[in-house]
């Protein structure tokens, strides 16, 4: 697993899931109503691990464009037995810092931003391609390395206006928190791809899609509070 949570953890605005499925420790605090005041999104992916290993995984991303984000993941085995649970809370109000909780540990901490983002990567347009109805453009950054990430991008996802008011917010204090926005000039997350080969010749997949993608929701406050225990 560990090949991938640095991927997991640098990506808190564009991923998301259907959240855990059996420790039942996340407070969401949703309630299913029409969203009055406009500025919260709720986007949900699923996915898979497959190679070195098999684990089924999800992320999840609460938006709230006058509060923050909250950035949740979980990974599972086939067993559903739930193997990391953790979730990064970034409240606009305090810009120049974020903090991950572990529901597994009930633990919190301040999370260390060491270097910087890829703020200038080689992305390539690979070309167009409908994907769960949404016209899409496949992008593709590394290639010609051993890691290889495509993405596929639509203006069309709901809540991707949201996401880029949230970007806008983000301090430049965390530079390596997310990656860069380049992708996000060709519109919001509809499936995300990973190859990533080690050096003992092994290889390891990433693969996740959007599951849906919710602005008819209202979020309590709460839903953006480090919890306490």
């Amino acid at each position: 697993m560990k090949p991938f949570k640095k991927y997991l953890l640098v990506m808190p605005i564009i991923l998301c899931s259907t959240g855990p499925k059996s420790d039942n420790t996340s407070d969401t605090g949703m309630q299913n109503k029409v969203n009055r005041r406009g500025s919260q999104a709720l986007i949900d992916y699923v996915g898979r691990i497959t190679g070195s290993y098999n684990l089924d995984m999800g992320v999840q991303v609460y938006i709230d464009t006058t509060i923050g984000i909250r950035y949740e993941f979980t990974v599972e085995d086939v067993s559903e037995n739930v193997l990391s649970h953790i979730a990064i809370f970034y409240k606009f109000s305090n810009p120049t810092q974020s903090v991950e909780y572990d529901f597994v540990r009930h633990k919190s901490s301040l999370i260390k931003y060491g270097g910087s983002s890829d703020s200038n990567p080689d992305v390539y347009v690979i070309g167009q391609e409908t994907l769960d109805s949404f016209d899409c453009t496949h992008l593709q950054h590394g290639g010609d390395t051993k890691e290889i990430s495509d993405f596929w991008m639509s203006p069309k996802v709901p809540g991707f206006s949201k996401l880029v008011n949230s970007l806008r917010n983000i301090s430049p204090a965390l530079p390596s928190m997310f990656l860069s926005s380049t992708i996000f000039n060709w519109g919001g997350l509809v499936k995300w791809t990973i190859r990533d080969l080690s050096e003992s010749g092994t290889t390891v997949n990433l693969e996740m899609h959007l599951f849906t993608a919710d602005t008819n929701v209202i979020l309590k406050p709460k839903v953006f509070d480090v919890p306490t225990n």
